[in-house]
């Protein structure tokens, strides 16, 4: 009885053991310039797909609260120690609540639209100006196999830094609703071997009002898209990112942002490539 008790004993301390060294596994660092962030190292499911570190809830600018609301996003401040970046933050401020009477106004896809966005915001803060980084790691069974196929097809695929290009993606909700978090670029990064960048920004009254001289200028949301490309800019490499391969693409109003964007001279030297992704046109220029 005594040995089987040490036996169980014994057993149940390398079982723990097992456990918690599979736990650290699924944990890595990055140092990025304002300090070090834990990731979590996340399996596919598929064999197809190489595991994804994801980096989740990333400061890129200072809360705009008190003093910084309607104003122009300042870079964030460093941390000392290591920063954890498994879950993500709270997203920018909105109001979904009249949902039951937009039923009677809008179209159906709109309003199951709203529902869905309503299932991610129950969290929410002014201090909301963060990113979520996707980074692949190129070990599927088979990805190997079609990363070599598309080296092959694309001449650009691949440089001789050795580091992936990025792909930022700006979401939609006609600048009052949504939030990057909704938007898993885990497979997008695996299949595409790319890194993958989601942004919350401002929205509303907090990030587009203006009321026509320096009290409040507006398109803070803009400005916020725009720190978190420079943030990119300048620290993508930590990731094994290549800063001068960036991508910008979007949906519905996040599209609009993008083609914004390209006329801004603020965003010069920020980003390299710009898509738009929407079925519908999100704005019509006029002239009368």
């Amino acid at each position: 009885m005594l040995c089987l008790r040490m036996i169980l004993r014994v057993v149940s301390v390398v079982w723990g053991v097992t456990l918690v060294v599979c736990q650290q596994a699924q944990f890595t660092t990055v140092t990025t310039n304002y300090g070090k962030l834990r990731g979590l190292r996340v399996a596919m499911p598929s064999e197809i797909l190489g595991p994804v570190e994801q980096y989740l809830g990333v400061p890129y600018a200072m809360p705009p609260t008190g003093q910084r609301r309607f104003q122009v996003p300042e870079p964030p401040a460093s941390w000392p120690g290591i920063r954890n970046a498994t879950q993500f933050a709270p997203v920018c401020p909105q109001y979904l609540e009249d949902r039951l009477l937009l039923t009677d106004m809008l179209p159906v896809w709109f309003t199951a639209n709203l529902d869905t966005v309503a299932s991610y915001v129950h969290e929410q803060s002014e201090d909301c100006l963060y990113l979520n980084i996707y980074v692949p790691t190129e070990e599927g069974t088979l990805i190997k196999i079609h990363y070599f196929l598309i080296f092959l097809s694309v001449s650009d695929a691949h440089d001789d830094t050795g580091l992936k290009p990025v792909m930022v993606y700006i979401h939609g909700g006609s600048y009052v609703e949504g939030t990057g978090n909704m938007i898993d670029g885990s497979i997008l990064a695996s299949y595409g071997n790319v890194i993958v960048v989601t942004v919350n920004y401002r929205l509303g009254v907090l990030g587009f009002l203006s009321t026509g001289d320096q009290a409040a200028k507006g398109n803070y949301g803009l400005l916020d898209q725009i720190q978190a490309l420079r943030w990119v800019k300048e620290n993508i490499q930590a990731f094994n990112g290549d800063p001068e391969r960036v991508t910008i693409f979007g949906s519905g109003a996040g599209a609009s942002c993008v083609s914004l964007l390209t006329l801004s001279h603020y965003s010069e030297g920020l980003r390299q490539y710009t898509r738009e992704v929407q079925a519908i046109q999100s704005f019509k220029y006029c002239s009368e």
